[in-house]
C-alpha cells in the first residue's frame, strides 16, 4: 500500500479557503468603494397623476424621461465630468413647469431625492454615501 503523497501546505483547505475568502472581501470593497463615488438623482412621482415628459439637468449633463406614471421613479446616474451645479427639472406642459434645487456634485457619492406633490410642490433630500463619508 502506497501511503499518499502529502500536498504542500499552501495547498491544504484550512489554508485556501480563508486566503480565497480574504481576497473575495478585498475585492468587493474595492468594487463597492469605487461604484459608489457615483452621483444619482432619484424623482418619485407622489402627484396622483401620470407627469408629461421630464426633463432633468445637472453638472452640465440632461436626460429626457417619458410620460412618468404615479408612484413611479426615474433614476439619473450623473458621469464625473463637469462641475457643480444646481438640479434643474422641467415639465413639458403648458404653461412650463420649473423648478431648481439644491446644489449636486458628478462625483462623490451624493444621492439627491426628489418627490413631486400635487400642486406642482418638490421637496428634495440629500445623502452621501457611506462609503464616501467613512473614507473621504
Amino acid at each position: 500500500m502506497n501511503p499518499k503523497p502529502s500536498r504542500p501546505r499552501w495547498l491544504r483547505k484550512r489554508i485556501i479557503f480563508p486566503l480565497v475568502l480574504l481576497i473575495g472581501t478585498v475585492i468587493t470593497g474595492v468594487i463597492a468603494y469605487e461604484e459608489s463615488d457615483t452621483s444619482t438623482i432619484v424623482i418619485y412621482n407622489e402627484t396622483g397623476n401620470p407627469l408629461p415628459p421630464l426633463l432633468v439637468r445637472a453638472c452640465d449633463q440632461q436626460r429626457s424621461f417619458p410620460v412618468l406614471a404615479d408612484r413611479e421613479s426615474v433614476q439619473f446616474a450623473l458621469n464625473p465630468g463637469g462641475g457643480e451645479s444646481a438640479v434643474h427639472l422641467e415639465l413639458a406642459t403648458e404653461p412650463s413647469w420649473k423648478w431648481d434645487g439644491g446644489l449636486v456634485k458628478p462625483h462623490g457619492g451624493q444621492r439627491v431625492t426628489i418627490r413631486l406633490w400635487p400642486g406642482g410642490q418638490a421637496e428634495a433630500f440629500t445623502e452621501i454615501s457611506w462609503w464616501q463619508k467613512t473614507f473621504n
